[in-house]
């Protein structure tokens, strides 16, 4: 944080909209914060800063689509519990 606010740390190229994005802490001790996002397209990326090399780092990637029935009126939305055990998704 500096006198103009927030400084961006790193630049990281995404290819797709994104639709959904939350924060996910792990539990137990050591395990770094986690961000999930979606695509609009349904796509998913599990991602991780690693302090050491300064660098972002997938955990987990790939496709939730379902090629039987048709997308939601509302739009993609996801939702963590308080206790950060489970992700759900309404797509």
């Amino acid at each position: 944080l500096g006198g103009e606010g927030l400084r961006p740390l790193l630049d990281v190229p995404l290819y797709g909209r994104v639709a959904t994005l939350e924060v996910w802490r792990p539990h137990g001790a050591g395990h770094p914060d986690l961000i999930f996002l979606s695509t609009e397209r349904y796509r998913f990326a599990l991602l991780a800063y690693d302090a050491e090399s300064g660098e972002i780092v997938t955990k987990a990637a790939g496709d939730v689509s379902d090629k039987t029935g048709r997308p939601c009126d509302c739009g993609q939305i996801a939702a963590l519990d308080p206790q950060h055990r489970l992700l759900g998704l309404h797509m």
